[in-house]
């Protein structure tokens, strides 16, 4: 009897372990259109408990290969990534695109090298890389207390495309419109189109995450009336839920809006910038997750871009 027992436990103390082992490290990517795979990041700054997960990522499937969406803030993310499209494919990982230079999308590509991919990112990546790689993986390493990023090497776009212009993949019955867009969220800012399922996957877009400018606010907002015009299904972004164009874009171009008019308003009073720090869209109407962390960081930005119009 205490031979069963004994049995019985052992065999709960693997369940347990292998349940805990699948759902907690397990790279989780949820088919939100045919062929098309989600990885959600958490909706949080990378730290030592989320290990840098944070960005949307994912990949398409075509009848010939796969494209791959961000790669992740670190190898780790990366190679997860990589069982989890083995999982449901054979076919080869063809291309991968980092939709722009910030840690928490392009730490990762190097674990993609082995495949050879064409790696594709805007004209002006290769340059952000250049000169803030260094930064961006100290700084990610700091925040998720994980030295070995600090032995990653940068991988550059084999494939640039130029600001303003499209490029077309085709995966096999599977075509891939890939645009590079003027500076708003960044300078280097790319986005996925799948004319099949028309589903735009756009760092461009935000949702329920405070929108960080780092480039330009008039240029973010022109990008986001572009899209606007355009003929789309579900637009999956770069951090937060898939919703359609309309639910995506409204509380983004609300949050502009407001804070282009209050700031012309401001420099128009004769304000400075620490009034218009403590003054400007700090309601927060839009419920924004990890607003204090990034309101004041914008005013900033969009203060200065106004100061000489």
């Amino acid at each position: 009897m205490l031979q069963i027992l004994q049995n019985y436990n052992l065999f709960f103390f693997f369940l347990f372990f292998f349940l805990f082992f699948y759902f907690f490290n397990d790279l989780n990517n949820i088919e939100i259109d045919e062929n098309i795979f989600v990885h959600y990041g958490k909706q949080e700054d990378s730290s030592k408990e989320n290990k840098g997960d944070i960005a949307n990522i994912g990949f398409i499937i075509g009848k010939k290969s796969v494209l791959v969406i961000d790669t992740g803030g670190t190898t780790e993310i990366a190679e997860k990534l990589i069982s989890k499209i083995h999982s449901k494919t054979d076919l080869p990982i063809s291309h991968v695109v980092i939709t722009h230079g910030h840690p928490d999308h392009f730490l990762g590509s190097s674990a993609f090298s082995k495949f050879n991919p064409i790696f594709i990112g805007h004209e002006n990546l290769k340059r952000s890389l250049s000169m803030n790689f260094n930064f961006y993986k100290a700084l990610q390493a700091r925040n998720i207390e994980q030295e070995s990023i600090l032995e990653i090497k940068p991988v550059l776009p084999s494939l640039s495309i130029k600001k303003n212009t499209s490029y077309e993949v085709n995966l096999g019955n599977r075509k891939i419109n890939i645009t590079a867009w003027e500076s708003g969220h960044t300078d280097n800012d790319l986005s996925v189109l799948d004319l099949k399922t028309k589903t735009l996957w756009t760092e461009n877009i935000f949702v329920e995450r405070t929108p960080s400018i780092r480039a330009s606010i008039l240029g973010w907002k022109k990008n986001l009336e572009e899209t606007i015009k355009m003929d789309l299904n579900k637009i999956i972004p770069g951090h937060g839920p898939v919703l359609d164009k309309n639910q995506a874009i409204e509380p983004m171009m609300n949050y502009f809006n407001r804070l282009l008019n209050e700031t012309r308003a401001h420099h128009k009073s004769g304000g400075d910038i620490e009034s218009a720090q403590k003054q400007i869209g700090s309601g927060n109407e839009e419920n924004w997750l990890l607003f204090e962390e990034y309101h004041k960081s914008n005013v900033t930005k969009v203060y200065s871009e106004l100061e000489w119009e």
